[in-house]
């Protein structure tokens, strides 16, 4: 084992590091577009005003809540799409899928889940059994308060 990190990490080595810093090996899961973190000054360095430093910084903050709000956006919408499909593929409307779906059971849902992505996962790739199931049950659980009001009209 030793070896193996030694080959996949060749420059890390644990007497590098201060007894603070324990976890010398990466974690497994990494991101492929990690946040960037963008430095703003908070020094006079650059003889920057007080004003010129906040407005840098409600500018950087701005961007970053426009950028949040937009990932909530397409999620919300890649679940709706998601949904909706998932309704074409069983031949049911929303409120029916809504209700069949709490009384299916675990294992019900997995296969209905398994056999859409089977079909449907052919042309959108990556596609997962577990994120759809996810995505459905995030889906639902969301929109609760549409379907119960648009079934009273």
């Amino acid at each position: 084992m030793a070896l193996r990190i030694h080959l996949l990490y060749p420059n890390r080595f644990p007497s590098q590091f201060t007894k603070s810093q324990t976890n010398w090996v990466p974690s497994m899961y990494t991101f492929k577009n990690q946040p960037k973190f963008h430095k703003v000054s908070c020094t006079n360095n650059d003889d920057m005003s007080d004003i010129d430093l906040a407005s840098d910084f409600a500018t950087e903050v701005g961007k970053m809540n426009t950028q949040m709000i937009q990932k909530e956006e397409a999620l919300k919408k890649s679940k709706e799409l998601l949904f909706v499909e998932f309704c074409n593929y069983t031949g049911l409307k929303s409120e029916e899928m809504k209700k069949k779906w709490k009384k299916f059971s675990e294992e019900e849902q997995w296969v209905l889940i398994k056999s859409f992505v089977l079909e449907w996962g052919a042309h959108f790739h990556p596609l997962s059994a577990r994120s759809v199931k996810e995505l459905v049950d995030e889906y639902l659980v969301e929109n609760t308060s549409e379907f119960t009001s648009s079934s009273f009209f």
